[in-house]
């Protein structure tokens, strides 16, 4: 089977399963800070596994593990921190599963955040907790049997230098994703030109942005568009806003489907490569997405 580097070198276009945690609370599953989707994988893996499966049926060639809070740190909050890599573990199964039934080739990659908030620079732990437990959960998601790694949803220069070095470390490929503002700084007031010096290391194959809201995005790609080679993605949120309890809340704004699909099929005309949805989408998003890019493609 074809590895996931040269499936990106072989693509024009590679599309991304959308939200894992705000599709578990829209479907009706009760996600609570601080381990929001990752008690899914223990009480309620069936449902992991079917979102998946949506997404993979929707288009998607790539889904991301539920592993975005299977750490020790966020375990350890709730006093669970042993059962840290067990979860980890089981989200990996899941998203194999998934990938098992597909029926063509798709991906799964491992994904791993920022150690605490990702909208919270300023609660980025020390350089010796970022290299020690990043370092750690890499190590987990290659032996639990990732295709790739997927560093996302990054504030802070100094985490993402980190981050891609334990990816480095682990020998995995890797995609490396960050939240920045319109004028394309990430979080902590660091510039992304900065940040993409430090944070593409040799095994990194593709480079992101995600979790902002569309118009966000649209108006900081161009500097990604702009200073990288490797491949561009970018998968911003849909439907609904950040909550402080909830981790999300579904209210309607402007980030429609068809908002969503018009700008994403010209974010690949500039030449972003990877595209996909983060909070608040839905395998509908994804569905929209690749049915319309099918239709483009063969009018062209």
């Amino acid at each position: 089977m074809t590895n996931i580097v040269d499936f990106f070198t072989q693509k024009d276009f590679v599309i991304l399963g959308g939200a894992m945690g705000t599709e578990l609370q829209r479907r009706g599953y009760k996600t609570k800070l601080p381990l929001w989707s990752a008690s899914a994988n223990e009480d309620a893996p069936e449902l992991v596994e079917q979102i998946h499966t949506d997404y993979f049926n929707a288009g998607a060639d790539l889904c991301i593990t539920n592993t975005f809070r299977t750490t020790p740190r966020a375990y350890d909050k709730v006093g669970r921190k042993k059962d840290a890599r067990d979860a980890l573990n089981k989200s990996v199964e899941i998203a194999l599963r998934a990938k098992e039934k597909a029926g063509r080739p798709v991906f799964c990659g491992g994904s791993y955040a920022p150690l605490e908030d990702c909208y919270e620079p300023d609660l980025v732990p020390s350089r010796q907790e970022l290299e020690d437990e990043h370092g750690l959960i890499c190590d987990w998601l290659k032996e639990a049997g990732v295709d790739f790694l997927i560093a996302e949803t990054i504030n802070d220069i100094e985490e993402a230098q980190v981050m891609a070095q334990s990816a480095s470390n682990a020998g995995l490929p890797y995609i490396i994703s960050f939240v920045v503002d319109s004028k394309a700084n990430l979080l902590d007031g660091s510039a992304l030109t900065d940040v993409l010096k430090v944070a593409t290391l040799e095994e990194c194959f593709a480079v992101s942005l995600n979790c902002r809201p569309i118009d966000v995005l649209d108006s900081a790609a161009h500097t990604l568009l702009e200073n990288t080679d490797l491949a561009k993605g970018i998968y911003p949120n849909g439907f609904g806003k950040p909550h402080d309890d909830l981790g999300w809340e579904f209210e309607n704004n402007d980030d429609s489907i068809e908002k969503f699909v018009q700008i994403a099929l010209n974010w690949n005309k500039q030449g972003f490569k990877l595209i996909g949805g983060c909070c608040g989408t839905t395998p509908d998003y994804i569905r929209a997405l690749s049915q319309t890019y099918q239709v483009q493609k063969q009018a062209a």
